[in-house]
């Protein structure tokens, strides 16, 4: 609804709408860029999951009920969903030492999403950074990446 809200304004150019956020927001933002095509470009912080990792490491405790969709597992996991945004440009900024984004689920979401961008011819669209030794944290590193994404895809030009 939000959405709908911005893309009615008259001073906004619906052409031009990026997504960020951490943490939650973070999830926020790959559910959005999957689920709707308005959004021109996203950068997800500190929470990119594979829900099948997260049970492994037991590291449900570090997520609410609010983060789950009931079932989904029976369906497919993240990667699934994640795969939606291709070919629109995605960047993800996770610390290996995130306890609720496991490192291991971290790689596979990227493995199984990048060759979708390359098959479209849109590589450079997808990007996953694993920052070492970093936790659930929005590092200064992490702002610059993502304001350089968006200048990048957002931006007027």
């Amino acid at each position: 609804m939000a959405l709908d809200y911005l893309c009615s304004r008259p001073e906004i150019d619906t052409a031009r709408i990026g997504v960020t956020g951490i943490s939650m927001g973070s999830t926020r933002t790959w559910w959005l860029m999957a689920l709707d095509e308005r959004l021109r470009a996203g950068v997800g912080v500190a929470c990119m999951t594979r829900y099948q990792d997260l049970i492994a490491q037991k590291g449900l405790k570090a997520h609410g009920i609010y983060y789950f969709v009931p079932g989904i597992l029976r369906q497919f996991d993240s990667e699934a969903i994640i795969a939606c945004i291709a070919p629109r440009p995605m960047l993800f900024l996770t610390g290996d030492s995130d306890p609720g984004s496991p490192l291991a689920g971290i790689k596979t979401i990227a493995a199984k999403v990048a060759p979708l961008y390359n098959l479209a011819g849109q590589g450079q669209n997808f990007e996953s950074v694993i920052y070492p030794r970093t936790g659930h944290v929005y590092l200064p590193a992490m702002w610059q990446r993502m304001v350089g994404w968006m200048n990048q895809h957002v931006a007027e030009r």
